[in-house]
């Protein structure tokens, strides 16, 4: 558990989701997943690469393909998965299973030998072929492990581009970032040691480079994408006290983009999502472990620039995997092609990290709230079938009579595959945050209407919250022997004036900013706190149009509302002047499900939408 100046998060295994929920359901499909998924399959390619036997293991597929040149980078998702799910649900086999690939890991590691800046590929830019990459991990230098040979790396500081070569560094992020989430979130030590390797290899590597080298290699399109190297490098600093890691993770700042985002500059048009959203997350380690304002502006702006400029109703962003122009939205809507769920995942991560030092901005969460609802609990597939256990979304797609896509069990392997191990065994994560409060009596903010208990007995605090999602209904049972403040945040998505509580056992009233309804526990006596309130319904517009058309998705409180149509023309909506008169919300509270009629439709939840065609956007008329 870090801890920033604010207070910190409840930690997984102190935070749990109940047993029924649309949330539960999908955490307990990955979890299976988890299970199923062999740790010999996914060390294969760390085994060939390095010489030994692959045990007899099946091949992975995908991007993790043995001759792909991104392998390995799913096991690095595998172990923060794992470690996220043995964190969440105390299950032992979580632990074992990682505890085996980080010691195989280990291992491998210790076959690496001299000063990581020594070697140096046989290959050049135009020859860069695998059949001359180096077989003899003595000459990769101490500390160096990955699924193939270090040539990649060499290759990328000669100005490689893609796809000769794809992403060494991004690679290498996600097998440090799983390590460091075994250590964290299951204790490992084996797990520290290879990351601290990781972190010395690096260093070696590029403290010998210009930084106008570095620069750059972080400016080449793909080739030069490094995911979260400064997060996971800076994260490694505040572990450790090794001073080094610090200084490895700023020679990943982008110098291209950082500088303008402080100053309130858009630097990210144009550019590729997913290569720098984790690098922001970055910069916000980097000011977690060092306290300089540049790097919290970098984060704060960036956030703003994309949630007001580039953001899709659902949360998601981008066309293809780019960042278009800002305030481009409608005109960039291009079919299955929008959304990227690797990107929803980092902007998740930033938005929680954000808000873990401004807990009164609101802001943070009603993204957080937004984007999980829309489009995490959205990508999974539902339907479980034989090689399909853990179906997950590569994009998300919004256009007209679009599907959503899945991936399989061996075959994929992409990134939003890899975060999607990652993505459904932790929606409690962002759900409770704790400060210390007035006169050291603790405050709970509580973030997300996801049925969960947090129980930290040795605090003195426990809060059952039971939501009757899909639905506004709400109640927390506070109870413990300690005193402490609770503040439930007031969503935006609420119907004006049919926000009602009660509060048997205590006293509640709401903050005098409108954001939190507040509760104070005395110690001993159990407070239930109740709130209730309807949906909104309300057209969330683009700011540009579409032929001369206004465009907007539909929502229904906090739902983002798609309607069942193959046409893959845009549909438009006659709607009146107040536009909630256009639709009609039908609930089954037995079945635990709504949908919504309106102008000829049926519209239906984005996070039920699964195996039909649909439409997010449409044209808006003005009846």
């Amino acid at each position: 558990m870090i801890k920033t100046a604010a207070g910190f998060y409840a930690p997984l295994d102190k935070a749990h989701l109940a047993e029924k929920s649309a949330y539960a359901a999908n955490m307990g499909r990955t979890l299976n997943y988890l299970k199923l998924l062999p740790a010999d399959t996914m060390l294969y390619s760390f085994r060939e690469t390095f010489g030994v036997s692959t045990r007899g293991a099946r091949r992975p597929g995908g991007w993790d393909d043995p001759r792909g040149l991104l392998r390995g980078h799913s096991l690095g998702h595998f172990l923060s998965a794992l470690a996220l799910a043995y964190s969440s649900t105390g299950d032992e086999e979580f632990r074992e299973k990682l505890e085996y690939i980080v010691s195989e890991l280990y291992t491998l590691q210790s076959m690496c030998k001299g000063n990581p800046a020594d070697f140096k590929t046989e290959c050049t830019p135009d020859d860069a072929a695998q059949e001359k990459w180096s077989r003899d991990p003595s000459v990769w230098g101490e500390g160096y492990i990955s699924a193939y040979p270090p040539d990649q790396f060499a290759l990328l500081e000669q100005f490689t581009k893609y796809a000769t070569i794809w992403a060494p560094y991004y690679t290498l992020h996600k097998i440090i970032a799983g390590l460091l989430e075994c250590y964290i979130r299951a204790g490992s030590e084996t797990a520290l040691r290879v990351a601290e390797g990781i972190g010395n290899w690096v260093y070696g590597r590029l403290s010998v480079l210009t930084p106008e080298h570095r620069k750059k290699m972080w400016s080449m399109y793909i080739a030069g994408e490094y995911g979260g190297m400064n997060e996971s490098l800076a994260t490694l600093y505040t572990i450790t006290g090794n001073e080094k890691y610090l200084e490895a993770a700023k020679m990943f700042d982008n110098e291209n983009v950082f500088p303008g985002l402080s100053c309130g500059e858009d630097t990210i048009k144009n550019l590729h999502a997913n290569q720098h959203i984790p690098q922001i997350v970055g910069a916000m380690a980097e000011y977690r472990a060092t306290g300089d304002e540049y790097y919290h502006n970098v984060a704060k702006f960036f956030f703003d620039i994309v949630t007001q400029h580039h953001m899709y109703a659902i949360g998601g962003v981008g066309r293809g995997e780019m960042f278009r122009m800002p305030d481009e939205l409608a005109v960039n809507i291009e079919s299955d092609r929008n959304c990227e769920t690797c990107c929803a995942y980092n902007l998740l991560k930033l938005a929680r990290e954000l808000y873990a030092y401004e807990p009164n901005e609101t802001k943070y969460m009603e993204y957080y709230e937004r984007a999980l609802i829309n489009q995490i609990l959205a990508s999974q597939n539902p339907r479980v079938r034989p090689h399909m256990h853990n179906g997950v979304t590569y994009m998300l797609p919004i256009g007209p009579g679009a599907q959503k896509q899945y991936s399989d069990d061996f075959h994929s392997f992409t990134c939003c595959h890899g975060t999607g191990m990652e993505n459904h065994v932790k929606y409690q994560d962002a759900a409770y945050f704790i400060t210390e409060g007035e006169g050291g009596i603790p405050t709970v903010y509580v973030n997300l209407y996801i049925s969960s208990c947090l129980d930290m007995p040795e605090r003195g605090i426990k809060i059952n919250l039971d939501s009757a999602f899909p639905f506004p209904d709400l109640k927390l049972t506070l109870s413990g022997d300690a005193e402490y403040t609770v503040k439930l945040r007031l969503p935006t998505w609420i119907k004006e004036g049919s926000g009602r509580y009660s509060c048997d056992g205590g006293d509640a009233c709401v903050s005098d900013d409108g954001k939190y309804l507040v509760c104070r526990h005395k110690g001993g006596v159990d407070i239930t706190l109740s709130y209730s309130c309807e949906y909104k319904i309300s057209l969330e517009y683009t700011p540009d149009k579409l032929d001369g058309s206004p465009v907007a998705a539909v929502k229904y409180g906090p739902f983002v509302m798609v309607a069942k149509n193959a046409s893959t023309e845009f549909i438009t909506l006659n709607v009146p002047e107040n536009e909630a008169d256009a639709f009609c919300p039908v609930t089954n509270r037995e079945a635990g499900s709504f949908y919504m009629v309106g102008c000829g439709l049926q519209f239906v939840p984005m996070y039920t939408a699964h195996n039909f065609p649909y439409h997010t956007y449409f044209k808006i008329n003005k009846a």
